[in-house]
């Protein structure tokens, strides 16, 4: 027996399994992508409603990275089965180009924590300024009411716009959830907070949304880019032992 060749299949068919199961992974890994993507568009839509520039970008690159990552693990089952050896390095250079891309991306949207805040905190001022104008009005309402907040840092901030500042007043969407009674939300006061309103400023509430989310969402990205990485080094084996199992068949 030739031992040689003997363990050069050995190695072929245990790098081919190993692959398959990355790449089953590598599957998953980007439908997981392709949710979150819909899961943040879905979930945050009051949130990207107020920064329109942001809603345009992140959840829709996360969808499109989750789509190709999904269309190249197809791709890959193909070269595995089929054994061709300039496919599987093919492979690995997208997938390790994909795997830079994950990085880069969950570097970048670490790094713009403070920039995200201080353009919903513009945005959200602006809006409030437009209000009662449709269709911003229906989002700032959407916002208060969901988050129980009001305002930008304080219930205050509606006094400076042109829809509070005659009636020193504020929208229903400010009023407490729980009241059973009508809101007294119209001549308030800036020296006394109002048993009906909602103290908490709606930035202040993002603020804290986001910093308690984003540790989560890098690492999930981070730890979903491990597979692609994985996936370019088992290629590449895989096809270096292809190549040798032909040249051991030459000879």
């Amino acid at each position: 027996m030739d031992w040689h060749r003997f363990h050069t299949s050995a190695s072929i068919a245990l790098l081919r399994t190993l692959l398959i199961c990355i790449n089953i992974i590598f599957v998953i890994s980007g439908g997981i992508l392709f949710m979150l993507g819909i899961l943040l568009r879905s979930q945050l839509a009051i949130f990207l409603d107020i920064t329109p520039e942001m809603s345009s970008s992140a959840p829709y690159i996360l969808i499109g990275l989750g789509l190709i990552i999904f269309f190249i693990a197809l791709f890959a089952f193909w070269c595995t089965i089929k054994g061709r050896v300039a496919m599987l390095y093919i492979y690995a250079v997208v997938v390790f180009l994909i795997f830079a891309a994950e990085i880069f991306l969950a570097v970048a949207v670490l790094m713009k924590q403070q920039t995200y805040e201080e353009t919903f905190k513009t945005s959200l001022g602006n809006i409030i300024r437009q209000y009662p104008n449709e269709p911003t009005a229906t989002h700032v309402n959407r916002l208060q009411i969901a988050l129980s907040c009001c305002g930008i840092d304080s219930y205050t901030d509606w006094f400076q716009t042109t829809y509070g500042s005659e009636l020193r007043q504020v929208p229903e969407s400010c009023c407490k959830k729980s009241l059973n009674h009508s809101c007294a939300r119209t001549d308030l006061k800036k020296e006394y907070l109002p048993a009906d309103i909602n103290s908490k400023g709606c930035y202040e509430t993002v603020k804290v949304a986001i910093k308690n989310n984003y540790p989560v969402f890098g690492a999930i990205i981070i730890a979903i880019a491990l597979f692609p990485l994985i996936g370019a080094i088992l290629a590449c084996c895989l096809g270096r032992q292809m190549s040798k199992q032909r040249y051991e068949q030459v000879d």
